[in-house]
């Protein structure tokens, strides 16, 4: 057990060798107990515990400071290769405020391109190409992210370069040698020039310039909306996140004792209706709107318009609750479709004692008399008892969807003939879900393929290491959407390529223009 007196006794700028020493084995045995498979992106077990030990054979003698230590651990955790398992970056204690990189960066194919600014004196830079950092090129920087951070796959990897590169800059440290506080950016411009640009820190919380968009897009405070394009052609759906609507918090509610804060009803009412928050929890639920709303509505319209197009943009969409993507499905498909969906796929958790003790007896997981911990009840269940039961677990955790299905009116309600579902390095857990569903469905995807692996771990237990005090996450249930499949990557069947990108003109909506002529049949390449 590591020893706890270690916190009392040091400073927080620098912890013993011994203390550290304890602190890495505390978190290699908790990836052991509860992560569903911590061995695969190491090479086995092995080389995983050939791993650790390195990391506590290289320790300095006389101890070192929070932050180099936590570099040492997300490299270890980093070969996990779980984009939900991860170990969390202190914050500077000395900063005054919190500072970022002027500029947002997007991931399109294996390209990275300015997004945003955040400062008028880099408005010439605004959808360029980065092409290096400090004269390291973007793929050699890729493969440093990959093994300083955790990833599902090369799109995560890309996407958490942009992280280091603007909004979160603490990164930046672990991939280069010298200059990650002021580091010199090689961008290709619009105009075709290659320039060097210093970059520093700034306190902007918002952009002075950002990329143009083509078309007229929902507004949203992060619950689901629609717009008809082209007279009701087309149709226009936005999935921003995964949680900020009514359903994902019934689910919540009617799952958990102890809410997560990710699902915090007041909160969640607070973004998207404002304040006066109501007193009455009934009351703060009523008033936050319905996926299912939203959906039967849409579905509505489009039969009524005889849109042939929908597209689904979960661009950005970082996940949250499983709902609002079978919902859609329902709406459109119908049970049957739902059921087909919800079949060919499996989940196996891992109970531990770190589960329980974040959970005790009452979380999700049932029990298992398997010796290991898993529960294989789902990867035995058939598919056809899946597809009679999807609905009824649904309907047990949300009271506004089960509402809708014994009303029957939206059950299949109207698909148009072409749904494109589009996905960028942002999509990530179950924000990737309406595609991977969907498609299953006939739909086809388009865009950047998602940080999001198709087949891998996910949903997470928290802990926090006995000297340090680092905080860190462990997936602890494996899901297959794919079974039988690799799945690191879930391919888009259309890529949005660098050279299409700048086709449409370097805008930022780029991958819902190419959702678009799919659908049409007219790709500008």
């Amino acid at each position: 057990m590591p020893d706890g007196s270690q916190h009392a006794a040091e400073t927080p700028e620098k912890y013993s060798r011994t203390a550290l020493a304890a602190d890495a084995r505390e978190l290699a045995a908790t990836l052991e107990d509860a992560h569903p498979d911590p061995y695969a992106g190491h090479g086995g077990r092995v080389d995983f515990h050939r791993r650790l030990e390195t990391l506590v054979r290289d320790l300095p003698e006389g101890g070192e400071r929070e932050a180099e230590f936590v570099r040492r651990l997300q490299r270890f955790v980093a070969r996990v290769r779980d984009g939900h398992t991860s170990v969390d970056v202190p914050g500077d204690p000395h900063a005054a405020v919190d500072c970022r990189f002027p500029l947002d960066l997007r991931v399109v194919g294996d390209a990275l391109y300015v997004d945003a600014v955040y400062e008028d004196d880099h408005a010439d830079l605004l959808g360029g190409r980065l092409l290096a950092v400090n004269d390291v090129r973007v793929p050699a920087l890729r493969e440093r992210m990959a093994a300083a951070q955790s990833s599902d796959n090369v799109y995560g990897d890309r996407q958490s370069l942009c992280a280091a590169l603007g909004p979160d800059p603490r990164m930046l440290g672990a991939l280069l040698a010298e200059g990650a506080s002021t580091p010199i950016l090689t961008v290709e411009r619009s105009d075709g020039e290659r320039v060097e640009r210093t970059v520093d820190h700034t306190p902007a919380e918002e952009p002075t310039a950002t990329l143009d968009r083509a078309l007229d897009h929902p507004e949203t405070s992060g619950e689901p909306a629609y717009r008809l394009l082209d007279g009701g052609d087309a149709a226009l759906l936005t999935i921003p996140d995964c949680q900020t609507h009514r359903e994902p918090i019934e689910a919540a509610v009617a799952m958990y004792d102890d809410l997560p804060d990710l699902y915090d009803p007041r909160e969640t009412y607070r973004q998207v209706v404002g304040d006066p928050v109501p007193d009455d929890v009934e009351d703060v639920l009523a008033g936050i709107p319905a996926a299912t709303a939203v959906f039967t509505s849409l579905a509505a319209e489009m039969a009524a318009a005889g849109t042939e197009t929908l597209v689904v943009d979960t661009r950005g969409n970082g996940g949250g609750s499983s709902l609002p993507a079978y919902i859609l499905a329902w709406v459109l498909y119908g049970s049957d479709g739902l059921g087909e969906a919800a079949a060919d796929q499996y989940s196996v958790s891992k109970d531990s004692a770190t589960y329980r003790a974040q959970y005790g007896d009452d979380g999700p997981l049932v029990d298992t008399d398997n010796p290991a911990g898993f529960d294989f009840g789902s990867y035995f269940t058939p598919d056809s008892e899946k597809r009679a039961s999807i609905l009824e677990e649904l309907t047990a955790v949300s009271e506004t969807f089960a509402s809708a299905v014994e009303d029957g009116e939206y059950d299949g309600f109207y698909a148009p003939e072409n749904v494109v579902v589009v996905t960028d390095a942002e999509t990530f857990s179950a924000g990737v879900e309406p595609a991977v569903l969907l498609s299953k469905l006939g739909a086809r995807v388009a865009g950047v393929p998602s940080a999001q692996a198709a087949n891998g771990p996910r949903d997470v237990l928290f802990g926090e290491l006995s000297n340090t005090g680092v905080e860190f996450r462990t997936s602890f249930r494996y899901h297959a959407f794919l079974p039988g499949e690799d799945g690191t990557v879930f391919d888009v069947d259309v890529a949005l390529t660098p050279q299409q990108f700048e086709a449409y003109d370097r805008t930022s909506d780029a991958s819902v223009r190419l959702a678009l002529d799919v659908a049409a049949g007219t790709l500008p390449l």
